[in-house]
């Protein structure tokens, strides 16, 4: 995958002469003109301020920069970021900005009122990156790429924060929308990462996810999101067709599917190193939904070295319609106390389930011999408060395994891990007290840097 970063902070440095720099302020009443023109090279930077679009149709930008010569949009340094606002709020607005083109930058702006935030078309879209914007109180969802036909390319959503998804009517609400269903439309080989969704418990309908990836999308990293407060599951993943693994690694999940899953997957995912905790359903689900009809059943599928804490109604980590083919789980915490630790709907016999800590009990059949062992609150640092790496002597310390083609290199908190006896759950421990992330009782911490506004 082309860095379309790294050519970004090369020609920040050493840009064309021919690119223009644009300072838009809320004096300037031709900004939507501004942006609406910029050619490839060109800078816009816009200062803090309330920018309303005009006329009552969507404000449709088409960016088409080169990547030797991207075209960058970014909010005034050391500033408070810019709000663009639709014209019209409520049930019948018009999205706040729809954005298609390649090849592009979009930094340091917050967006809010109208129906859905950021819209990607509804055109095809490539080669872009959304950094540090801030959307919140729309009509439905935050950020979406879904248009019928399209297949998005190399998009990066970072930094971000967005919330109350559905402020202004009754939506389904999601915060990242991505792909579309029967795999009409597709995204492939795009990160979201070190992002924060939160409080959209107005959600009504749909899944009303936090982070959403529809059937047929493929080699989508989601890489260190925060999710709090969301209806349905933080994050849900559907088949990938055989095209490329989906990655769900490092996010923490706290109160989110308080009507649903923790985190949900259904063909073609590889989840590490996540913490839930609180889920009203599974933490963890792996459910058979959307399927790739060319096979038409559930595949292809690592859950390893999370940290599942309690399940309000069902299990820690629910197995619904399995087949033997290429599942592992391995080296989980799965705490759940009074509910169930592991479901499953098929039997486990035959199927890679190894060194998993559990609490709660086990309604599953046919696991080996080594799948799990049970522990109490003593193997976390601080179970109080939300604290779940490992207190010193824990015994989810050395107990874990190292699997040559499934290797987890990294923790929760990115350090190394062991390749010999690796710690068991999101944690590897290397000190008596937690290098990293400190989660305390309804905290919103995490890996994410994501700056948070409640």
């Amino acid at each position: 995958m082309t860095s379309l970063l790294t050519v970004i902070i090369l020609f920040t440095i050493f840009h064309y002469t021919q690119s223009t720099a644009y300072d838009i302020t809320t004096s300037t009443s031709n900004w939507q003109s501004i942006l609406t023109n910029l050619k490839a090279g060109d800078i816009a930077t816009i200062h803090y301020g309330i920018y309303t679009t005009s006329g009552s149709g969507y404000f449709q930008l088409t960016l088409n920069g080169l990547l030797t010569e991207p075209i960058i949009i970014q909010g005034a340094l050391n500033e408070l970021r810019p709000v663009i606002q639709c014209t019209q709020a409520g049930a019948n607005s018009q999205n706040i900005i729809n954005i298609q083109g390649s090849n592009f930058m979009i930094k340091g702006i917050a967006f809010t009122k109208g129906s859905r935030g950021v819209r990607l078309g509804p055109a095809v879209t490539s080669n872009a990156i959304f950094d540090n914007i801030y959307i919140y109180n729309t009509t439905g969802t935050g950020f979406s790429a879904n248009d019928v036909g399209n297949e998005y390319s190399n998009i990066t959503l970072r930094n971000s924060e967005i919330t109350n998804t559905a402020a202004l009517s009754a939506t389904t609400g999601e915060c990242i929308y991505l792909g579309c269903e029967n795999d009409v439309c597709r995204i492939r080989d795009s990160i979201i990462d070190h992002n924060y969704c939160h409080d959209t418990l107005g959600s009504v309908g749909g899944s009303r996810a936090g982070f959403q990836v529809k059937t047929g999308s493929f080699n989508i990293k989601i890489l260190n999101n925060v999710c709090y407060e969301t209806v349905g599951p933080c994050i849900v993943v559907y088949d990938d067709y055989n095209r490329g693994r989906n990655l769900i690694d490092g996010n923490i999940a706290i109160n989110a599917g308080t009507d649903d899953l923790g985190i949900q997957c259904t063909s073609g995912a590889t989840v590490t190193n996540n913490i839930v905790i609180n889920a009203n359903l599974a933490g963890i689900g792996v459910l058979q939904n959307s399927i790739y009809p060319a096979v038409g059943y559930i595949r292809n599928i690592t859950i390893s070295h999370n940290t599942v804490y309690m399940s309000q109604a069902d299990a820690c980590l629910r197995l619904n319609g399995l087949s033997n083919n290429n599942i592992l789980i391995s080296n989980n915490v799965l705490y759940c106390e009074n509910q169930k630790s592991i479901k499953s709907s098929a039997n486990l016999a035959g199927y890679s389930i190894l060194n998993n800590a559990v609490n709660g009990i086990v309604d599953a059949a046919g696991i080996q011999s080594g799948g799990i062992f049970i522990v109490d609150n003593t193997i976390f640092l601080n179970i109080n408060s939300y604290n779940f790496y490992p207190a010193v002597k824990s015994a989810l310390i050395g107990t874990g395994i190292t699997l040559s083609d499934q290797l987890v290199v990294y923790d929760f908190n990115g350090q190394l891990r062991s390749t010999v006896t690796p710690t068991v759950g999101a944690y590897e421990y290397s000190t008596a007290t937690n290098p990293g992330c400190q989660i305390t009782n309804n905290f919103k911490c995490g890996s994410a840097t994501a700056a948070i506004s409640d």
